[in-house]
């Protein structure tokens, strides 16, 4: 009989290892980053940290002020309280599996979201779980101050693989102005039968961007970024709310984007095209093209992270004051408006298998993360967004970001998908899905087409990965989706 028990505690031990890791225990601010400096001092006391020992940490270009501080104050607060001096370098604004794979120098890194799957599986990031064992860490999601959804942004499978330190769902944005104007709303009525109010379905959105797109003027009605590197965050928004419980792949990891789903979702998809800035599909277009548009008050729409909230409502915004954060738009569907939005890019801290100092980059993260440094490290006006309750609620956080945003973002909490597949591989499923969707906004096939397409090149990215594995990952994955 005890056969039975010792392999159904095998089974358990990953599981119950990410249960003490996270938890919903509310922490005092400052009291993270407190333990964490306490266990870095009794490193360097039991040498394990020898003496001159540099933390090498590796951020995205443009950053910097996000983990280190304004006029560097993080980083002299870290260096003050452990005696450990940062060294600070930084890569380009891509994903980061090749970068991580060729810098093993580096103690604690940054990864998007989607990025963990890959990352794994080639043995480039370490499982944090026991080291939050090791030093007595949890990753907390209280109201009060934990991280935002801690299960999203650091586990992968039962493993806790990053420390969330920044939070990228995608939230619509439109000219609260126009949308405001008596003449608008007049000439709205007089063309649609209906009142112009915020959009609540992808039609509603549609019809907003036809109408506001004046290109003889300058202006365009929609500038969503469609190139090819980013288009699955996008499309995927359009996709999960085609009907309650919509996914990527059945339970024997079949995709399920060869559907109505699939092609209704690609023609959304493509529809604002026609209505967007002319070189939307070029090469490296992304949101850095698109974006100053509806700062400059060229486009009436975009979608992004809230960033863009944060963005436009600087002072030298030629919108400050006029734009809006909006839900995310849905699908009406047996008798109810479904909505979904999702992770998307994401810069969360990562420990490279390959670091010399593992604990150390760990330490780091836990203290940098800590609800007061992660309020401090938001404010410091970086590419990091809000990523803890604290923060949300903090008031110079409110002040950058607009009240308005933040209440958003917080009310789309309960409809976030998680980023990508989730699976090994996820680089090669999103590269095919972002090629056909790319072809299909092009005109070289019809959205049906790239969905069947995508389809066939998904099922064999499955096998060579190994459809059982897969199965295994994707019954796991699939149990952060929204359930309602």
């Amino acid at each position: 009989m005890q056969k039975p028990v010792r392999h159904l505690a095998a089974l358990c031990a990953p599981l119950c290892a990410a249960a003490l890791a996270l938890g919903t225990t509310a922490t005092r601010a400052g009291e993270q980053a407190e333990r964490a400096v306490a266990a870095v001092r009794q490193l360097v006391a039991r040498g394990e940290v020898p003496p001159g020992t540099m933390l090498r940490l590796r951020v995205k270009q443009g950053n910097t002020v996000s983990f280190l501080g304004r006029d560097y104050e993080l980083q002299k607060d870290w260096e003050k309280q452990t005696g450990i001096p940062i060294d600070a370098s930084v890569m380009p604004q891509l994903d980061s599996l090749e970068i991580i794979r060729r810098s093993p120098e580096i103690d604690v890194t940054i990864a998007r979201n989607h990025e963990y799957p890959d990352l794994f599986a080639h043995g480039l990031i370490e499982d944090l779980t026991p080291l939050l064992q090791r030093f007595g860490f949890t990753l907390a999601d209280d109201a009060e101050g934990g991280y935002l959804l801690q299960r999203h942004q650091a586990l992968l499978g039962e493993r806790v693989v990053a420390i969330p330190a920044d939070f990228d769902v995608a939230l619509l944005f439109v000219r609260r102005d126009l949308l405001e104007d008596p003449a608008q709303r007049s000439a709205f009525k007089a063309r649609y039968g209906r009142e112009l109010k915020p959009p609540r379905t992808w039609a509603d959105y549609q019809r907003q961007v036809e109408f506001f797109h004046r290109p003889d003027q300058g202006f365009y009605g929609s500038a969503e970024p469609r190139e090819k590197l980013t288009g699955w965050m996008y499309w995927l928004p359009r996709y999960l709310s085609a009907t309650p419980g919509q996914l990527l792949f059945d339970d024997r990891m079949h995709p399920r984007i060869d559907s109505p789903a699939g092609v209704a979702a690609t023609e959304h998809y493509i529809a604002t095209l026609p209505f967007s800035p002319p070189q939307s599909l070029e090469d490296g277009k992304d949101y850095s093209y698109t974006l100053p548009f509806f700062i400059r008050g060229h486009a009436y729409a975009t979608m992004l992270t809230v960033a863009t909230a944060k963005i436009s409502n600087r002072d030298d915004s030629a919108i400050k004051g006029r734009f809006m954060a909006v839900p995310m738009p849905g699908t009406q569907a047996g008798g109810r408006l479904v909505r979904r939005t999702q992770l998307i890019y994401g810069n969360n801290l990562v420990v490279p298998a390959a670091a010399p100092h593992k604990a150390l980059g760990f330490l780091f993260a836990m203290w940098l993360t800590d609800p007061d440094n992660a309020t401090r490290s938001v404010a410091a006006n970086g590419i990091a967004d809000p990523y803890r309750q604290a923060s949300l609620r903090d008031e110079r956080i409110r002040q950058l970001y607009t009240p308005q945003a933040l209440d958003v973002l917080k009310a789309e909490l309960p409809i976030v998908a998680p980023s990508g597949t989730g699976l090994p591989g996820d680089s090669e499923y999103l590269g095919a899905l972002n090629e056909n969707l790319w072809l299909a906004a092009a005109g070289k096939q019809t959205p049906k087409e790239a969905m069947a397409k995508t389809a066939r090149e998904w099922e064999a990215i499955t096998e060579r990965h190994g459809r059982a594995q897969q199965i295994a990952r994707w019954q796991a994955f699939k149990r952060l989706y929204p359930s309602e």
